[in-house]
C-alpha cells in the first residue's frame, strides 16, 4: 500500500515536471536570417531606475535586464546596453532607429503610433509620495488642483494628463530630480513604483518622503512590456516568441531575486499613519465589528469562530496595526445597519451595497470585487448572455441587492427566493430553477463543498458583487484608517487569501474510500498519457494565444454585425434585399423616400413601384428585369431610374445592384439614392448653358464688330498723317511737272517751232510723273481697304511698299532706314492689316526720333526665322527707348505718350489685337542699347501649306 503511494505521488510529480519544461522557440527562416544579420541588439539601460533597469560601477543590472538576457541566451544573440540618455531620449532613438528595443516600457495610444509591444512580462502598481506632514494625501482625488511632479514622456504622466486634467504637473528629467524637486516644496506629491522609489529614497538618504497609499485606478497599473520600432514588426515576434518559452520556473526565481525581499516588506504602523491615528488605536485598543455567521466563504461562524475571507483580511490589518477587533454577530442585514446606526458596533465588516447605508454612514475603498457568474446545470446550452435567460426561473437570495436591478431589467422575471447562497444553488441543481447569480468565490466555495457536480459557470456577467466597510459618519478617522490599512496589503496576500478559500473545500469532501482506485488508475493514466502531457504543454501557450484570437476575432464578428445592422437601418440611403424579384426587406430610409409603410412595401416588385415607362421610353417591366439579370451575371450594376411612391410622385433614385449569398441563396442588394433635386438642377443646369451659348455667340459677334470698327477708327485716326505722307509724296512730282510744262510753253514762245525729239522726251518726263503720282495714290487707297479673307504674300513686298509710303517724310526729317530682309519669306494672313501695324510702328518711331532731336536718326528693321516655324520682325531706332515705367501701359487702349492733339491712344492698342488675334502671331516690346525694339512674331507659310492654299 505505501508503494501505491509513492507511485502515485511520483506519477504527480512527474506530470508537473514534464508540464514545466522549456519549450523550443520555433522561429521561421526570415526570422532566422535577421538574427544572423542583427547578432548584437542595442538596449536601453537606464542611470537610476532599480530595481528594473540601473547601471551600478559601468554593469547594467536589474530585473529588466535579466529578463533581457534571459531571452537573448534563448536566442542565441548578444545584448548591448546604452546607458547615459534620459527616459525621453530613450523614446526618441527608438522612434529613430538608433536603440533597437527598450525593456521597461508601458503601452499607451500616443506610444503605439510610432512602437510596436511585445507580451506584457510585470505588473506594477504605482504609489504615491508626499512629504512628511501631509499624509491625508492619499488618493487622486485628494490632488486635484494641487501639483504633481512627473518624470517628462512617462507612462504616469501621460495618464495623469489624460485621466486628472485638473491635476497640475511639473515635469522632471528622472525620479532623483522629482523626488528632491518634491523634497523642497516644488509640489504636492510624485507617483510612481515603489521599489524604485523606496530604493532611490534610501541610497540618497532623504528623509522627509514618504508614501500614503497605492493609486486606486486600474487605469495607472503599469503593465510592463518590450517596446520596438514600428518599422521592426519581425524583431517584436522573434522577442514574443522567445517571451513564450520562459518557463514559470525561470520567471519566479527572476522575481524572487529582484522582488522577494521587497514586495513583502514588512508593514508597520509607523509606515503609513499619522501620530494622531497612531493615538486613536492606543486609546481605544478593541473595535466592535457588525459581522454576519452566514456568507461563506466571505464571512461566516463555525464551531464558535468567525471565518473567512473578510475576517482573515481584518486580522492582517489587526497585525500591523495592533487594533483589536470584537465581532459582534448579526443576523441580517437590516439588524446590521441598525446596530450601526445606534452605535453598537464601530463598523459593519462586509456591505455589498454602499448605497443603502449612505445616510448615517461612510464605505471605505472597494476592497473585494468579484464578477457575478451565471451558475446552471452541465447539461444546459451555454448562455451567451444574461438577457437570453431572463425568460427562465432564477434562485437567489431574498435580501439580494440585485432582485431590483432584473426586475427593471424584465418586469415578468420568474424569482424564487431562497434563504442563502447554497439554497440557490441547491435549487439549481435539483432543476427548481434553472440559473443563479452567484460571485465567483461563494459559487466556488459551495459548488465545491456540497458536491454540486452537476452545476458549472455557464458565462460571466457585466455585473459585479463588490465589497466595502461601512462607518458611522461621526467617525471618519476610523474612516481613514481602514482604508490605508486595505491598501496597505499586497495584491499578492489578497490572492492567498482568495486562494484559500476558494479550494479548502476540495479537501475536506475528499473521499478516501476511493482513493486505492483512484491511485491505481492514476498511475496507469501517468504512465500511458505522461509523454503525450510533455508534447500538449508544449503546444499549450500557442493554443492559448489562438483561443484568445478566436475571443477576438468573436467579438470582432459582433462589432461587424452591430455595425452593419446600425448601417443598414439608419444609413442616409434606402437600402431593399430583393429575393426572386421580390422585396423581402428595407430600411427606414427607404420607407421615408417611397412614403410607405413597411407591410406595404414588402413582397412589392420594382415594376410596382415604378411608372409603366422609364425615360429611354423602354417599359419599366423589361428594363427592370434586364437589370437584375445582369447583376446576377455580373455582380454589380449601377443606373438611374424613376421610382412612384405612395402619392404617385414620380421620383428620380440612383440604384446601384449588387448580387450576394444569404444562407446560400442568391439575393440582391439594393441601394437607393434620391437624386430628384440632382435632376432639377441639372435640368436648370442645361437651360442656362443654352442660354448662355447664345448670349456668348452674340457677345463675340458683337466684340468682332466693334474691333473691325476700332481697327477702321484706327486706320481714319492716321489718315491726317496719311495725307501729310501723300503732300510729300506729290511736291517733287507736281513741281516736275510744272517746270517740264514751262519749259515746252517757254519754248514754243521762243522758237515757235519745237523740235520733235524734244517734245517728246519732256512728254515722258510728265507722263512718268503721272504714272508716279497715280501708283501713290493706289498705295494708300490698298492701305484704307479693309481686308476680308487672308491672302499668300511675301513679306519683304508688305514692307517695302510701307517704307515707300513713308520715304518722303523720313528723307525730310534725314532719318536712315537700314534694311536686312528674308526675300524668301511668305506669310498666309491679312496683308493690309500687317501693313498698318508696320506703317503705325514707323510713323511712331519716326516722331520719337524727330521730338527729342536725335542726331544721326536711323530706324532699323530687320527679319528672321525662329525654329524655321516663325517669322520675327524686329523694328528698332536710336530714340532712346521707352520710360520703364510706362513700358506695360502702351498696347492699352487710349494710353499715348503724345499730345492730345498728335495722337489716340489707339494705335499700338490696335496693333496688339491685328497680330495677336487676327494673325495668331505675337507682338511686344523691350528697350535696346539705342531705344525701343518691337518684334512681331508671325507664323511662316510652309511650301506644303503654300501648295494648299494655292
Amino acid at each position: 500500500m505505501k508503494i501505491l503511494k509513492i507511485l502515485f505521488f511520483l506519477s504527480i510529480i512527474t506530470l508537473h515536471l514534464t508540464a514545466k519544461d522549456n519549450i523550443n522557440i520555433n522561429l521561421t527562416q526570415e526570422e532566422k536570417a535577421y538574427l544572423k544579420a542583427h547578432p548584437v541588439l542595442k538596449i536601453n539601460n537606464s542611470l537610476n531606475y532599480p530595481p528594473f533597469n540601473y547601471n551600478q560601477n559601468g554593469i547594467a543590472k536589474g530585473f529588466s535586464v535579466e529578463y533581457m538576457n534571459l531571452l537573448a541566451k534563448k536566442l542565441g544573440i548578444k545584448i548591448k546596453y546604452i546607458t547615459g540618455p534620459t527616459w525621453e531620449q530613450f523614446i526618441k532613438m527608438l522612434e529613430e532607429d538608433k536603440l533597437d528595443a527598450i525593456i521597461n516600457i508601458v503601452k499607451t495610444k500616443q506610444r503605439a503610433k510610432e512602437i510596436d509591444f511585445s507580451l506584457i512580462y510585470h505588473t506594477e502598481a504605482n504609489t504615491i509620495y508626499v512629504r512628511k506632514g501631509d499624509e491625508t494625501v492619499d488618493s487622486l482625488e485628494d490632488l486635484n488642483n494641487k501639483t504633481l511632479i512627473l518624470i517628462k514622456s512617462s507612462f504616469v504622466q501621460e495618464s495623469i494628463k489624460k485621466y486628472y486634467p485638473n491635476i497640475k504637473q511639473i515635469l522632471a528629467d528622472n525620479i532623483l530630480e522629482a523626488i528632491t524637486k518634491l523634497s523642497k516644496g516644488e509640489g504636492d506629491a510624485i507617483i510612481g513604483k515603489k521599489n524604485v522609489f523606496d530604493y532611490i529614497i534610501s541610497k540618497n538618504e532623504i528623509s522627509n518622503i514618504i508614501p500614503t497609499n497605492y493609486v486606486d485606478d486600474n487605469r495607472m497599473v503599469s503593465l510592463i512590456r518590450i517596446g520596438v520600432n514600428k518599422k521592426n514588426s519581425l524583431l517584436k515576434e522573434i522577442i514574443k516568441k522567445a517571451q513564450r518559452s520562459v518557463s514559470d520556473s525561470e520567471m519566479l526565481d527572476l522575481k524572487k531575486k529582484w522582488f522577494g525581499t521587497k514586495e513583502h516588506e514588512p508593514i508597520t504602523i509607523k509606515n503609513f499613519l499619522t501620530k494622531d491615528e497612531i493615538n486613536y488605536i492606543s486609546k481605544r485598543k478593541v473595535f466592535r465589528v457588525c459581522t454576519r455567521k452566514d456568507i461563506r466563504p466571505i464571512e461566516f461562524k463555525e464551531n464558535g469562530l468567525y471565518k473567512g475571507i473578510v475576517i482573515d483580511i481584518l486580522n492582517q490589518i489587526s497585525d500591523f496595526t495592533d487594533m483589536r477587533f470584537d465581532f459582534v454577530e448579526t443576523n441580517s442585514w437590516d439588524e446590521a445597519k441598525l446596530f450601526l446606526k445606534r452605535g453598537r458596533c464601530d463598523f459593519i465588516s462586509t456591505v455589498a451595497n454602499g448605497n443603502e447605508v449612505i445616510d448615517f454612514a461612510n464605505t471605505t475603498k472597494i476592497f473585494l470585487n468579484y464578477k457575478l457568474a451565471i451558475i446552471t446545470q452541465k447539461n444546459k446550452p451555454v448562455v451567451s448572455s444574461l438577457k437570453d435567460i431572463l425568460n427562465k426561473k432564477i434562485a437567489i437570495e431574498e435580501n439580494s441587492d440585485f432582485i431590483p436591478l432584473l426586475k427593471a431589467i424584465n418586469p415578468g422575471i420568474k424569482i424564487l427566493k431562497t434563504k442563502s447562497h447554497r439554497k440557490s444553488l441547491e435549487a439549481v441543481s435539483l432543476g427548481e430553477a434553472y440559473f443563479a447569480l452567484e460571485a465567483l468565490p461563494i459559487a466556488s466555495y459551495y459548488i465545491s463543498k456540497y458536491s454540486m457536480k452537476n452545476l458549472y459557470i455557464s458565462r460571466y456577467t457585466g455585473m459585479s458583487y463588490s465589497i466595502n466597510m461601512a462607518i458611522n459618519k461621526n467617525n471618519e478617522k476610523l474612516l481613514h484608517i481602514l482604508n490605508k490599512s486595505l491598501s496597505m496589503i499586497p495584491k499578492s496576500q489578497y490572492r492567498e487569501i482568495l486562494n484559500k478559500w476558494t479550494t479548502i473545500s476540495f479537501e475536506t469532501i475528499f473521499d478516501f474510500t476511493y482513493f486505492w482506485e483512484i491511485a491505481i488508475i492514476l498511475i496507469l493514466l501517468s504512465s500511458i498519457f505522461a509523454y503525450r502531457h510533455y508534447l500538449l504543454n508544449k503546444l499549450n501557450k500557442e493554443l492559448t494565444l489562438a483561443n484568445e484570437e478566436i475571443e477576438k476575432k468573436t467579438i470582432e464578428l459582433a462589432k461587424q454585425k452591430l455595425l452593419f445592422e446600425t448601417l443598414y437601418n439608419k444609413a442616409a440611403d434606402g437600402v431593399i434585399l430583393i429575393s426572386e424579384g421580390k422585396f423581402y426587406s428595407c430600411n427606414e430610409a427607404m420607407l421615408k423616400i417611397l412614403k410607405y409603410k413597411k407591410e406595404e412595401l414588402l413582397n412589392k416588385t420594382i415594376t410596382d413601384i415604378s411608372p409603366r415607362n422609364q425615360p429611354s421610353g423602354e417599359l419599366s417591366a423589361q428594363e427592370a428585369k434586364d437589370y437584375l439579370k445582369r447583376t446576377l451575371k455580373k455582380g454589380v450594376t449601377n443606373f438611374e431610374w424613376i421610382l412612384t411612391n405612395k402619392d404617385m410622385e414620380n421620383i428620380w433614385v440612383e440604384i446601384v445592384f449588387t448580387a450576394i449569398e444569404i444562407e446560400n441563396k442568391k439575393v440582391i442588394h439594393a441601394v437607393i439614392r434620391d437624386i430628384t433635386k440632382r435632376k432639377l438642377l441639372e435640368q436648370e443646369l442645361e437651360d442656362l448653358n443654352i442660354n448662355l451659348e447664345k448670349r456668348i455667340k452674340k457677345e463675340i459677334k458683337k466684340n468682332e464688330i466693334n474691333t473691325q470698327q476700332l481697327i477702321q477708327q484706327s486706320r481714319l485716326a492716321q489718315m491726317g498723317e496719311m495725307i501729310s505722307m501723300i503732300a510729300h509724296q506729290w511736291r517733287q512730282p507736281l513741281s516736275a511737272i510744272s517746270a517740264t510744262t514751262n519749259n515746252l510753253i517757254l519754248k514754243m514762245i521762243i522758237d515757235e517751232k519745237v523740235d520733235k525729239e524734244y517734245f517728246d522726251k519732256e512728254l515722258k518726263l510728265i507722263t512718268d510723273y503721272s504714272q508716279y503720282l497715280s501708283s501713290t495714290i493706289d498705295d494708300f487707297r490698298n492701305f484704307f481697304k479693309s481686308d476680308k479673307e487672308k491672302i499668300v504674300f511675301e513679306l519683304k513686298d508688305i514692307i517695302e511698299k510701307s517704307l515707300s509710303m513713308i520715304k518722303t517724310s523720313l528723307d525730310a526729317r534725314s532719318i536712315i532706314v537700314i534694311k536686312n530682309i528674308d526675300s524668301k519669306c511668305k506669310l498666309f494672313t491679312y496683308p493690309g492689316e500687317l501693313q498698318q501695324v508696320i506703317l503705325n510702328i514707323l510713323k511712331n518711331a519716326e516722331d520719337a526720333l524727330t521730338e527729342r532731336r536725335v542726331s544721326n536718326r536711323k530706324i532699323s528693321i530687320s527679319t528672321k526665322q525662329e525654329n524655321g516655324n516663325f517669322i520675327i520682325i524686329n523694328i528698332s531706332d536710336n530714340g532712346g527707348g521707352i520710360k520703364e515705367a510706362i513700358l506695360d501701359k502702351i498696347f492699352d487702349p487710349y494710353f499715348s505718350t503724345k499730345n492730345k492733339r498728335d495722337g489716340t491712344g489707339l494705335g499700338l492698342y490696335m496693333s496688339k489685337i491685328i497680330i495677336n488675334e487676327h494673325c495668331e502671331g505675337n507682338l511686344k516690346v523691350k528697350n535696346g542699347d539705342e531705344g525701343a525694339i518691337f518684334s512681331i512674331e508671325l507664323p511662316i507659310l510652309k511650301e506644303e501649306e503654300n501648295s494648299d492654299v494655292t
